[in-house]
């Protein structure tokens, strides 16, 4: 049996404080998952969004010694009620992001999680955790850490070597501009907002969200679909702002030289049918001041927008026949919904390639997020022999191809494909899984398992 849920996802560790070892729990994300099964002791939550997405966890109030990720779930109604009885789960996930505590530790005996009051331990932890992301950034601070970046980015994201080069040497040319003594005038002149346009699943928003978790500029990736004008009911321009501030450690300095990325950007159009959300159009004026380089107020503090790079993403389905979007012009994209002004703060456009079938197969044997190397991790921590064929291989890429949505739906299939598995894998029935084409027409079974 499978159940969505929502709830806090988090890490466990262990620290030494004292000469005394703890058991500590990080909040990282607020997400939601699939439950396989309630009826049994083991539990296995697959993470299905955010950052997290892919992670299998167990749910710590069900087992919580199991599992570098623990998951603990959240009541949505109440989620629901928190956010003005709205839901509107983007937002649901920001609210509770911003509203709960980093570290948290386990009373002996019970299951509940409650936050760290210990400031010196805490401080501690952050300390570990601040010399760890030093080290990390030396890494990278070098005169290859661009191509350190590149190279483990293509680790995750296949057939775009030229896009991610493009996107890394924008972001990174921004920076240099950016951070140099050149009056702000010259500074504005000199740098670039990107537009990112392209077919579903061909890892637009995967990109972006590599190079944040290897960048040490802070960077926030928010949903345009959430976003209204003043006088409608919505996000607003600042509350992005003010996310990039918070992920800038409340540093505004930091925060004004930060990459803020708009997702489904395509979304804001305006479409001629005259269908869409009435203050989309407001929308795209109020980004017009935040490209231009303004100043935008919240909670007492003033952001300047002039040194912020600003990266927008879209699928901008059906403004070309077929997925060929490379020769696309200003007047597609006006067409389609966009203002002209607003194209014209984008000056540079990065086209994604159009995914074959021969690229999704290098994907699922290749990529470190394919769904199948994710299940071999899982396996492996199950110790459960897991094998698949080249034929299983093409057989899921011929069923990504009919979904039309590029790598997006390949774990979808994946999980269909191995999901009727899983329970009897997790009761300890088998010690093995072997994935195959089905043999039969009529007989969509891909896997044997083995005892």
């Amino acid at each position: 049996m499978m159940n969505l849920i929502t709830g806090y996802l988090f890490k466990k560790k262990y620290v030494t404080y004292e000469k005394k070892e703890y058991e500590i729990f990080e909040f990282i994300d607020y997400s939601a998952c699939i439950v396989y099964d309630t009826r049994i002791n083991v539990v296995a939550c697959h993470i299905l969004t955010g950052d997290y997405s892919g992670t299998y966890a167990t749910l710590i109030n069900e087992k919580a010694d199991e599992g570098e990720y623990v998951f603990l779930r959240d009541d949505i109604m109440s989620a629901v009620e928190d956010n003005n009885n709205s839901v509107n789960f983007a937002q649901i996930r920001q609210n509770r992001i911003q509203s709960t505590a980093q570290f948290y530790s386990r009373r002996e005996g019970t299951t509940t999680l409650i936050p760290l009051s210990n400031k010196d331990l805490i401080t501690y932890i952050e300390n570990n955790n601040r010399n760890q992301s030093d080290f990390d950034e030396k890494e990278l601070n070098t005169k290859t850490d661009i191509s350190v970046m590149y190279k483990k980015i293509k680790e995750t994201i296949i057939s775009q070597d030229e896009q991610i080069m493009q996107i890394l040497t924008a972001l990174y040319k921004n920076q240099k501009v950016i951070n140099s003594n050149l009056d702000l005038d010259l500074i504005s002149k000199l740098k670039e907002n990107i537009l990112i346009y392209g077919s579903t699943g061909t890892g637009k928003t995967e990109i972006l969200k590599r190079i944040a978790s290897i960048y040490e500029v802070p960077i926030v990736i928010e949903d345009s679909t959430s976003l209204s004008e003043t006088g409608y009911q919505g996000r607003k321009i600042t509350d992005m702002l003010e996310d990039l501030y918070l992920a800038a450690d409340k540093d505004i300095e930091k925060a004004e030289k930060g990459i803020l990325v708009i997702d489904e950007f395509d979304k804001l159009s305006e479409k001629s049918d005259n269908t869409s959300h009435v203050s989309r159009s407001g929308v795209q004026r109020s980004l017009l001041k935040l490209l231009d380089g303004s100043l935008f107020y919240f909670d007492n503090k003033k952001f300047d927008t002039s040194k912020l790079t600003i990266v927008g993403l879209g699928a901008f389905t059906g403004i070309t026949e077929g997925d060929d979007y490379k020769h696309l012009k200003t007047e597609d994209f006006t067409n389609y919904g966009i203002m002209r002004e607003l194209m014209g703060r984008f000056s540079k456009t990065i086209a994604m390639n159009p995914l074959t079938k021969e690229d999704i197969i290098k994907i699922l044997k290749e990529s470190n997020f394919s769904p199948l190397n994710t299940y071999k991790k899982l396996f492996e921590t199950l110790d459960v022999e897991f094998h698949f064929t080249d034929e299983f291989v093409e057989y899921v890429a011929d069923l990504a191809v009919q979904k039309k949505s590029g790598a997006r739906s390949l774990k979808t299939v994946c999980d269909e494909c191995i999901s009727g598995a899983l329970f009897r894998i997790f009761a300890g029935e088998y010690k093995g899984i072997s994935l195959d084409k089905p043999k039969e027409e009529n007989n969509h079974k891909t896997y044997v398992l083995k005892k």
